[in-house]
């Protein structure tokens, strides 16, 4: 049984598009669809996804930095022995349980221009109440209805301290013409938003839940390739295909149950941390698509090679 029954919330920005394929092909607009929570068909990526490239990437930072064999194949089993302890095989269970990874704050272009989405159950679930006025504070609204609300946030060194809405009582989004509220600092919530988080995002805007799923889907990237026929160096006639990817800049969040301790899962973290954002997850890798930026409680910023402060 776990020591902590609160699993550990792995923060993660898209530095390019992030194709995880449904698999198969898709009468409609798109050929090459991604993965979708069912539920409210919003994007995600499968907890599955995070822990295979996790468990990857982690017997890789084993075979380079604690083995130093010249043989290539023993160093390579003696990093998947080591993996195995921690996440199973298909003998043992593993100690860790990786959950899906949801969409937090998703960039949309607009006439005030990137907005990053987000809804008041996802702010809450994800970010703590505010217990500091030194933190990035933001207020969130009470009750959500058919607007775009806009999040001031409430921190003197915040980039982004004055995000008002100047210009217009309306906001575009995608085909979507939403009267926009300011949310003022007299609403009774307030959350803590985390200065790596705040880093990453330029202006917040809430909208209701039931219009979040349809303003992700409307904005996902879509590209067009065609096969190359390699003895030809032409197109191959009929193999002109689509896909689709979740935005570069979307902040998303998941979750790592622990069943022993947290200190080894922030060490894994730290460990393959880097390899999130150089190679990145999931399909497409080689058309620029995949790397992940991660945050965490605990994150070792001269491990991971980031340049940004420590948390």
């Amino acid at each position: 049984m776990a020591n902590d029954l609160n699993p550990k919330k792995v923060f993660a920005r898209a530095i390019d598009p992030i194709h995880i394929g449904a698999g198969g092909y898709r009468l409609g607009l798109v050929d090459n669809t991604i993965v979708r929570d069912p539920a409210t068909d919003v994007p995600k990526i499968p907890g599955s996804s995070i822990a295979g490239v996790t468990r990857e990437y982690y017997t890789i930072y084993a075979m380079e930095k604690e083995y130093t064999s010249q043989d290539e194949a023993e160093k390579r089993k003696c990093a998947e022995d080591k993996a195995k302890k921690t996440f199973g095989d298909e003998n043992k269970k593993g100690t860790l349980r990786f959950y899906d990874g949801q969409i937090i704050l998703f960039p949309v272009s607009s006439q005030e221009g990137t907005v990053w989405i987000t809804t008041k159950e996802l702010m809450e679930y994800w970010f703590d109440e505010a217990k500091s006025e030194d933190s990035s504070n933001i207020n969130i609204p009470q009750k959500v209805c058919d607007k775009a609300y806009y999040i001031v946030k409430e921190n003197k060194d915040s980039s982004h301290s004055k995000q008002e809405n100047k210009d217009s009582s309306y906001l575009n989004l995608g085909w979507l013409f939403l009267e926009t509220e300011k949310v003022d600092s007299g609403c009774l919530k307030r959350l803590a938003l985390r200065k790596e988080i705040d880093s990453w995002v330029g202006k917040i805007v809430i909208v209701s839940e039931k219009l979040f799923s349809h303003i992700v889907n409307d904005n996902l990237e879509i590209r067009t390739s065609v096969k190359i026929d390699p003895s030809t160096g032409t197109a191959e006639p009929g193999k002109l295909f689509t896909y689709e990817a979740i935005s570069r800049g979307t902040v998303f969040g998941f979750e790592i149950g622990v069943d022993k301790d947290d200190k080894g899962v922030t060490g894994i973290l730290n460990n393959v941390s880097p390899y999130f954002k150089f190679i990145g997850i999931g399909g497409m890798g080689t058309r620029g698509f995949g790397r992940l930026e991660l945050f965490f409680d605990g994150k070792n910023d001269k491990a991971s090679g980031d340049k940004s402060s420590p948390a």
